[in-house]
């Protein structure tokens, strides 16, 4: 009985939690946003997209210069001065495939509020207003221009700012970030730049994530956290970002080691590149949360001094950083990391030798149930990456060069089934293991797991070492007293162990476990299903641990 209350808590905990903290990818509505002249309009700024992602725009075609005659307009009548640099292509690195498709000149529209303070400390907004050749680009990137466009207009209507901002939308971004490269010539521009704001998208929907800035970044994050009040970013996808062949205008930009933040949406990865974005298929909420990143910033970067932007630049070190919830983005230094990884190895140990001296752990229950854990967990990855494969030839689906599989409409509950088919099995083996080599010798397996994680992710892949090391951190605090045989160290608190397992478990690692299928689709559900794995197991290791039949833990 008390196994199955705890079990029953486990699993609601579980479901509660994941609202929670799926929270943070529901974006702000209009009103949140704010619904006067001086505030970001999504409705606006959909009116301003039908106009820009009316069809197809390459760089050089009749369509793409009607799109930079549109873009101009709008700065001139709202009285922003506006000037286009041209560049002809083949004095471009890069730039044959422009030519390839008859472009001959790239064409950056550069618009100006005049800061009353002079040039010295200006903002740069960039986006693209380049599309595929295929494809009339809605999202990317028409979302980034017209989130631009708005806030300028927004801008407008306020006192004039301090510092200069300028708007610059590129050109030929799709055909290897030319537009970019041609404004590095506009040092009379770079040179006065303070801090860069770039606007991307990787599909048609999903919120906006803050995925890369300059390097030492602790401060600038924690600027970012204060400044926005829907704050979305993860130092996970930046560091995984720097180790992927994608590149955006931010990439040819920041050589100039100026402050800056990359932005871009990751949802409806089925539009990227493809015929459907257009603006039938657009999401104004993704819009809007666009709109809630850029006026906020921009309003606080307008009105620094000299001496405000030389504290964000004299940052040193990089920052951990991810949302917990909505509205709630924790900073810290990457300088904790070791500091935790060394706390969760003295915890470690701690650990062991008071379940060994207490005999609450035998050495060989432990070794065994580890390997077999290890095994269940490959097993898995075996079974679902053949799973996939097959569902490929079921459904006629390609997996195209870079990996990706869709299956369309069907994707989402082809996951979700996968997921809860892993569940089941994760409780089935780890019943198993438990049984067969003792409770608490595969509930401290499971954990020691986490913690082999923790180290190689402290060491090597920083961004993402929090999403073990706190959690294991936090379950191994919570059991100590219970291997001690602490006697209050029962009844109710065997509830708070478990909770802190599944709470801080669920809470960080869930929505990497989303972001990372968004952005790789169910290709990988193969890791998606081992992490929950590790999730489940030690659930259940702890759960038949504290209720086990033959007293007391």
């Amino acid at each position: 009985m008390k196994k199955r209350k705890l079990l029953i808590f486990a699993i609601l905990l579980a479901l509660l939690t994941s609202f929670i903290s799926f929270s943070q990818f529901l974006s702000p509505s209009q009103k949140e946003v704010g619904e006067t002249e001086k505030d970001f309009s999504s409705d606006r700024a959909i009116n301003y997209l039908k106009e820009v992602a009316k069809e197809p725009h390459p760089i050089g075609s009749s369509a793409n210069k009607k799109v930079r005659d549109y873009i101009v307009k709008h700065f001139q009548n709202i009285d922003i001065p506006v000037e286009i640099q041209s560049k002809p292509v083949k004095d471009i690195n890069g730039g044959e495939f422009a030519i390839e498709i008859g472009a001959e000149n790239v064409e950056n529209i550069i618009a100006k509020i005049q800061g009353t303070s002079g040039n010295d400390n200006a903002i740069l907004l960039t986006a693209h207003y380049d599309s595929e050749i295929e494809t009339p680009g809605a999202s990317d990137d028409g979302y980034g221009v017209v989130a631009i466009m708005e806030t300028a207009r927004a801008l407008k209507q306020m006192p004039a700012p301090k510092n200069t901002i300028y708007f610059v939308l590129t050109d030929g971004e799709e055909q290897g970030l030319l537009g970019a490269s041609a404004l590095q010539d506009r040092t009379d521009i770079l040179d006065k730049v303070r801090v860069m704001l770039n606007f991307e998208a990787r599909g048609n929907t999903g919120v906006p994530i803050m995925f890369e800035t300059n390097a030492n970044d602790l401060k600038l994050a924690q600027f970012f956290k204060e400044t926005v009040p829907y704050p979305v970013a993860y130092s996970f996808a930046s560091e995984m970002y720097k180790k992927m062949p994608n590149d955006t205008d931010f990439s040819e930009l920041k050589v100039t080691k100026k402050l800056g933040y990359n932005f871009a949406n990751m949802g409806g990865l089925e539009a990227y590149h493809a015929e459907i974005d257009r603006i039938e298929n657009s999401d104004e909420k993704t819009i809007r949360h666009f709109g809630d990143y850029v006026l906020p910033l921009v309003k606080k970067f307008m009105m620094m001094d000299a001496k405000e932007f030389q504290a964000l630049e004299d940052s040193k070190g990089d920052a951990i950083y991810f949302p917990l919830m909505k509205k709630v983005l924790v900073v810290y230094s990457e300088k904790f990391v070791l500091p935790l990884m060394v706390i969760l190895l003295i915890l470690t140990v701690a650990i062991l030798f008071f379940s060994f001296k207490k005999q609450v752990t035998q050495i060989k229950g432990f070794v065994f149930s580890f390997i077999a854990t290890i095994g269940s967990l490959v097993s898995i990855f075996i079974f679902y990456f053949l799973l996939i494969r097959l569902l490929t030839i079921v459904f006629n689906v390609a997996i195209d060069e870079d990996g990706i599989v869709m299956f369309g409409t069907y994707d989402p509950l082809i996951l979700t089934l996968l997921v809860i088919l892993a569940i089941v099995l994760s409780f089935f083996l780890a019943e198993r293991i438990s049984k067969k080599f003792e409770t608490v010798n595969f509930a401290i397996s499971t954990l020691v797991l986490w913690i082999v994680l923790a180290v190689m992710s402290s060491l090597t892949f920083k961004g993402i070492s929090y999403a073990f090391t706190i959690p294991v951190i936090i379950s191994l605090l919570l059991i100590l007293p219970i291997i001690v045989k602490a006697k209050w160290a029962k009844g109710v608190y065997h509830y708070v162990a478990v909770a802190g397992w599944i709470v801080s478990s669920i809470l960080l690692l869930e929505p990497i476990m989303y972001l990372i299928y968004i952005a790789k689709t169910i290709s990988i559900a193969t890791i998606i299903v081992v992490v929950t794995a590790l999730i489940t197991f030690p659930v259940v290791g702890i759960v038949n641990w504290l209720t086990k039949d033959n007293g007391e833990a």
